[in-house]
């Protein structure tokens, strides 16, 4: 009796020193199992600079220059062809020229300082529109243009109220044109031979203007090249010819980043990952300009095992962006309106979107904006499931996220700057809430 008394002693003994084994993702009895609250997983951060991309078929284009204390300075043109009218009214030989004018149509979009007054120069494509490479034209294209503008204007473009803008156009390309609408030659009649008379315009502001990029409407007759005249008898009678902007694959927007000084220089053809040792310690968002940034997770598995000694179950993983603290402002650093996340790896191709809990749609986050300070800004994202796949797969340790601009053909500057570094600065924090088993 008593050897059985020991036996039962020494199998209650055991038990006490195993610990219960659990499979990773089941849900132990509630005797074995604690919540806890991780925040000590760091993100390594790089930003990912493309030399060139494509810019034609866009919905808007993007005027001005402007100076980014971050990023360097961008300016930004638009190139574009011009169609002849449905038809053309009988213009008596006693009739007058008045001018030659272009109407530009803003879109609202801006980023940049808009109080100050920008030099906006129209100029006629020396050359025709051609693709510079596979179908397509880049922010890097650039079609030559003759010396002298067509027409200039010094301007202070107030985005939110100003629908339209008017350059006056130079009087002998209004005459020679004029003299062609009153005989109705092929050259304005002819969509064909009109774009060999006139290859397109571009548009223009001047080398030392830095205030800010616009946006412009980019559909078809966004763009009026107005001929004004007026009839003479029996008494005078104001009247004109337009000339329409085509929204084809041959319109597109120049952009051109200066980025000296900022460590953000193309280290090989295609794509450059920058580390934030180049960039003052610093990563940057800014698709409209080239500039993507991408976000792995190498310590994740490790810091997880280290801290819970067998943690269980991933129950919720949240991804917080925050902006540099006094990097954005309401009003000319304006933060990007949505942001969302595509999956990446070693590769630094841009993988599939990241969806929401339903699987069906991309999983989009709007910045929270302190109103008060301007300095507790950040997005949220819930990635529970694509957190949950890197931990219970292995090889993982280089894949992450691409921080996206939602998809769009209208081109915007909107841009990002984070703190690439760890601890209480840190701009990008995974926080990750997990079941795991008591000691």
């Amino acid at each position: 009796m008593k050897g059985i008394y020991l036996a039962i002693i020494s199998v209650l003994i055991l038990a006490s020193c195993t610990r219960k084994e659990i499979e990773f993702g089941t849900i132990p009895e509630n005797a074995y199992t604690s919540i806890a609250y991780i925040d000590t997983v760091s993100a390594q951060l790089s930003t990912v600079l493309l030399d060139s991309f494509k810019t034609n078929a866009d919905t808007s284009f993007l005027l001005g220059r402007y100076y980014d204390p971050y990023l360097g300075t961008i300016s930004a043109k638009p190139f574009f062809q011009m169609s002849v009218p449905a038809s053309l009214p009988d213009i008596p030989s006693s009739a007058i020229l008045d001018s030659l004018s272009l109407i530009i149509k803003p879109n609202k979009y801006y980023y940049g300082d808009t109080s100050r007054l920008q030099t906006v120069a129209v100029y006629e494509l020396a050359q025709p529109i051609s693709f510079t490479y596979n179908n397509q034209l880049y922010n890097t294209s650039d079609i030559q243009v003759k010396p002298v503008p067509l027409g200039s204007r010094v301007i202070k473009i107030s985005p939110s109220n100003t629908d339209s803008f008017t350059i006056r156009l130079s009087d002998e390309r209004a005459i020679a044109l004029f003299n062609k609408v009153k005989q109705k030659t092929s050259d304005v009649t002819t969509q064909s031979e009109f774009l060999n008379y006139l290859y397109g315009l571009s548009i223009g502001t001047a080398v030392n203007d830095i205030g800010a990029v616009i946006g412009l409407k980019g559909t078809d007759a966004s763009f009026v090249m107005r001929l004004h005249y007026h009839l003479t008898v029996p008494y005078p009678e104001p009247a004109f010819v337009d000339f329409t902007s085509l929204a084809n694959e041959y319109a597109f927007t120049q952009v051109l980043p200066d980025r000296t000084g900022t460590g953000l220089s193309v280290l090989t053809p295609g794509v450059s990952e920058i580390s934030p040792a180049l960039t003052n310690g610093r990563a940057f968002l800014q698709p409209g300009s080239g500039i993507t940034l991408k976000m792995i997770f190498p310590t994740l598995r490790g810091v997880l095992n280290r801290e819970n000694n067998g943690m269980v179950k991933l129950l919720k993983a949240e991804l917080i962006v925050k902006p540099k603290e006094l990097s954005s402002d309401l009003f000319i650093y304006k933060l990007p309106a949505a942001l969302s996340l595509a999956q990446t790896d070693a590769t630094n191709l841009v993988g599939n979107n990241v969806l929401d809990s339903t699987g069906l749609a991309t999983l989009i986050a709007t910045p929270t904006i302190d109103q008060v300070y301007g300095v507790n800004n950040y997005y949220r994202f819930n990635v529970t499931q694509y957190i949950n796949q890197m931990l219970t797969t292995t090889g993982m340790e280089r894949s992450g996220f691409y921080l996206m601009q939602q998809a769009s053909t209208a081109r915007i500057m909107d841009r990002l700057v984070v703190e690439a570094a760890g601890g209480k600065e840190a701009g990008v924090m995974l926080l990750l809430y997990v079941l795991n088993i008591n000691n």
